[in-house]
C-alpha cells in the first residue's frame, strides 16, 4: 500500500513539472515523464526495463496530447502560434511517428535511453551557447524544409516517447531564426499532431502485450495516464502564465538545465 501511494505522488509531481514546462517552455514534458516512468515501473512495479521504456514512451505521449492541447489553446489566444509553419509539419510528423513507435518496440530499450540521453545533452549544450536574438532574415520559406523537419520530429517522437517539443523549440530557434517565444508557441502545436501519431501507433504494437500493470490500451499504462495527465493539465495554465512573465534568455537557462538533469538520468548517472 505505501508503495503505491509513493508511486502516485511520484507520477502527480512528475505531472505538475511536465505541465508546467509544456505551458512555459513548449515542451510535452516526455524528457521529464519518461525517466520518472521508467524509475516508477522497474523499481515499484518490477517491470523488464525493455518493456518499461516502451510502456513510459507510449504513456507520456498518452499525457502530451491532452496538455499540448490545453498549452496551444492559451498561446493561441495571444496570437503565438504560427499556425502555418506547424501545417506544414503536422501531416508528416504524424505519419513518421507511426514508424518511429515501430522501431521503439523491436529494439532493445538500453539503445533507447542512450539515444535519448545523448539527444538531450546535445540539445542542451546548443541551446546553452546559441545567441537569444532572432534574425528574421533568416526564417526559411521554403515548405520542404519544414516538411522534412515535420518527418523527422515526428519520427523521433514515436521512437523516444517525446513528443518532440524541446526538438522542434532548438528547430524553430536555431536553425529558422524564431524567438525563443514564438517558438515555444508554435510547438505546442506541433505536438498535438506528433503526439497522435505515436499514441495510436503504441496502441495498436502493444495491443496484446502482458506483462503491463494494470489495466492498458497496448502500451498506454491507463492508471499511469490518469495520474500524470490530471496533475499536468492544470499545471500547463500555471506554465503559460510564467511564460509571459519570463524573459527570453532565462527561459533558455531553463531549458538547459531541465535537459541536463533529464539526459543524466537516462545515462544512469542517478
Amino acid at each position: 500500500m505505501e508503495d503505491i501511494v509513493l508511486m502516485v505522488l511520484i507520477l502527480a509531481f512528475t505531472g505538475v513539472i511536465a505541465g508546467i514546462g509544456a505551458g512555459l517552455l513548449g515542451v510535452g514534458g516526455g524528457f521529464i515523464m519518461v525517466p520518472a516512468q521508467f524509475w516508477v515501473l522497474t523499481d515499484f512495479a518490477h517491470l523488464d526495463p525493455t518493456l518499461a521504456t516502451r510502456v513510459a514512451f507510449a504513456t507520456s505521449l498518452a499525457v502530451i496530447l491532452p496538455t499540448a492541447l490545453s498549452s496551444s489553446y492559451c498561446h493561441h489566444r495571444s496570437g503565438a502560434v504560427d499556425w502555418g509553419k506547424i501545417r506544414l509539419m503536422a501531416v508528416p510528423g504524424f505519419l513518421m511517428a507511426f514508424a518511429g513507435a515501430y522501431v521503439a518496440t523491436n529494439v532493445h530499450g538500453d539503445g533507447l535511453r542512450l539515444i535519448f540521453g545523448v539527444l538531450l545533452l546535445g540539445a542542451a549544450v546548443r541551446m546553452f551557447f546559441r545567441s537569444s536574438v532572432a534574425n528574421l532574415e533568416d526564417i526559411p520559406h521554403s515548405a520542404l524544409y519544414y516538411v522534412g523537419g515535420g518527418a523527422l520530429f515526428g519520427f523521433l517522437s514515436g521512437l523516444l516517447g517525446i513528443g518532440g517539443g524541446y526538438l522542434i523549440v532548438i528547430f524553430l530557434t536555431a536553425c529558422c531564426g524564431f524567438t525563443i517565444h514564438r517558438a515555444v508557441a508554435t510547438s505546442t502545436g506541433f505536438l498535438i499532431f506528433a503526439a497522435l501519431g505515436g499514441i495510436i501507433a503504441y496502441t495498436i504494437y502493444g495491443w496484446g502485450v502482458t506483462g503491463i500493470p494494470g489495466p492498458s490500451l497496448g502500451y498506454i499504462d491507463l492508471p499511469q495516464w490518469g495520474v500524470l495527465t490530471l496533475t499536468s493539465i492544470p499545471a500547463s495554465y500555471l506554465g503559460v502564465h510564467l511564460y509571459r512573465l519570463t524573459s527570453p534568455r532565462r527561459m533558455e537557462y531553463l531549458f538547459v538545465l531541465l535537459l541536463f538533469a533529464s539526459a543524466l538520468k537516462m545515462f544512469g548517472i542517478f
